[in-house]
């Protein structure tokens, strides 16, 4: 049984409904040690993975210091574990949500939620809507691909995923109405803009690349959405083209939101370049070193542990998201859990090592290509330590200074390195409908491998094998 987690969903679903709630969400780390309690008795990956660690203690201050020296865990881990092994048993016969991540390692991963929580992460994309003083949920614009209304409802018995339930179709459920105010971010950006006219929404949420292109038409044909009061971009790099193409558009600067398919919503900016406020509610977060797995200090930068405190279904708990930040203030119950990033230092594989393996902050790679390139799409891929390929489309009538570029990069990345530029007849958007601008393989293996080599149109180059 687990009374603090129905109290949560309560709550949000009273949050969603725009009711009044009767209490706060419990906790965080009376919900966490419930979670873990319930991985352990249900989920027979977890009670395989903690038995050497003992029972968790009931003090909550022992519980924490406890609970830090579990082990971190990621997809990886997860990827030759069976449903049935990894899906609460509890829940075995019910209706659930299913979830796929991007793929950005070759490999998705499939997780499966109860419908209240997924409904729940989606409904939080508009918690900074509303604490920048909006009072309607319709004033806020999503800008997702459209399938982002509907998520498949499956129920995971013996470890087999079944087909919808026959009456999935009929009915609107709660994770559809979270994003009923959706534009597709996949359109072209003319019927964007013509739906966005007529919608008229004071704030716009949605991926950084589909905000940009709309911005850069607008631009270029003198139009405007002048109900627009603020912006946030997630799921993507905002390149700093990007940032100055819906400063130029819409008159004011860009905010960024911190969200994964793994958690949903899990932070915001409140101001431009400010530091991202954490969803602390119904989420831990922690930093361990980049090299290790020692709690890392304030302001060092670390990799983000997370732990979902509402997800009893496919639980994640220490979960290694793949981001690096520098980590902001310290949660009063921990010191080794966050409340505030103070900056997102981008995804551990969308950044690339120089020759020594030291990592390169992106944006001096994203700053190089912006001054040298010209005008051009471009994505840069690093395909094995010290090979690089970079892919470019440029503009109709325009001239890239190919040779400016790869001197640039060069002078980055350090020798010995080589670099090859590629012509492309489109930047595609990879399979998740995101669109990144750096690209690390160096670390990826296996089928995996073989798969974005194909995706983003590798494998066939002269000299580069898929694997």
């Amino acid at each position: 049984m687990n009374p603090l987690l129905d109290t949560a969903l309560e709550s949000a679903v009273a949050e969603m409904d725009l009711r009044p709630t009767r209490a706060d969400l419990p906790e965080p780390l009376a919900l966490l040690r419930e979670r873990v309690m319930s991985a352990i008795e249900g989920v027979p990956f977890y009670a395989d993975l903690y038995r050497p660690y003992g029972t968790p203690p009931r003090d909550l201050h022992d519980f924490a210091a406890w609970y830090a020296t579990l082990p971190v865990i990621s997809r990886t881990d997860f990827e030759d574990v069976a449903d049935g092994d990894r899906v609460n048993r509890a829940y075995a016969d019910a209706p659930l949500v299913r979830k796929q991540t991007s793929g950005s390692t070759g490999v998705p991963f499939v997780l499966f939620i109860d419908e209240r929580v997924a409904s729940f992460r989606s409904w939080r994309f508009r918690k900074p809507h509303f604490a920048a003083g909006e009072t309607s949920p319709l004033s806020l614009e999503f800008l997702f691909p459209e399938r982002f209304r509907r998520d498949r409802q499956v129920r995971v018995v013996a470890g087999q995923p079944e087909a919808p339930a026959k009456d999935g179709e009929a009915r609107r459920t709660r994770t559809e109405k979270s994003y009923s105010t959706l534009t597709d971010a996949l359109k072209s950006p003319e019927p964007m803009y013509d739906e966005l006219a007529k919608k008229a929404p004071s704030t716009l949420t949605g991926y950084a690349s589909s905000i940009v292109r709309l911005a850069e038409w607008m631009r270029a044909e003198e139009k405007a959405l002048p109900t627009v009061r603020r912006i946030w971009t997630t799921s993507e790099m905002l390149t700093p083209e990007g940032r100055e193409a819906i400063r130029a558009a819409f008159g004011f600067e860009a905010r960024e939101a911190y969200a994964s398919v793994e958690f949903g919503f899990m932070g915001w900016q409140s101001e431009p370049f400010g530091a991202y406020s954490l969803e602390t509610d119904r989420l831990v977060f922690e930093g361990v070193g980049v090299a290790s797995l020692d709690t890392s200090a304030r302001g060092e930068v670390s990799r983000v542990i997370v732990s979902d405190l509402l997800n009893d279904t496919t639980p994640l708990l220490r979960y290694d998201i793949g981001d690096l930040a520098t980590m902001g203030r310290p949660m009063p119950f921990a010191a080794s859990c966050y409340g505030s990033i103070e900056e997102l230092r981008g995804k551990s594989n969308d950044s690339i090592c120089d020759a020594a393996g030291r990592r390169i902050e992106p944006f001096a790679l994203l700053g190089c290509l912006k001054e040298t390139l010209g005008a051009a799409q471009y994505r840069l891929i690093c395909v094995e330590r010290g090979l690089l390929v970079l892919q470019y489309r440029p503009a109709r009538n325009a001239t890239v200074k190919i040779d400016a570029v790869l001197a640039g990069l060069r002078g980055i990345v350090g020798e010995p390195i080589r670099i090859v530029a590629q012509e492309v007849p489109a930047i595609k958007r990879e399979n998740s409908g995101k669109l990144r601008p750096i690209i690390d393989l160096s670390t990826i293996e296996g089928a995996g491998r073989d798969r974005l080599m194909r995706d983003l149109h590798l494998a066939d180059m002269p000299g580069m094998a898929a694997s």
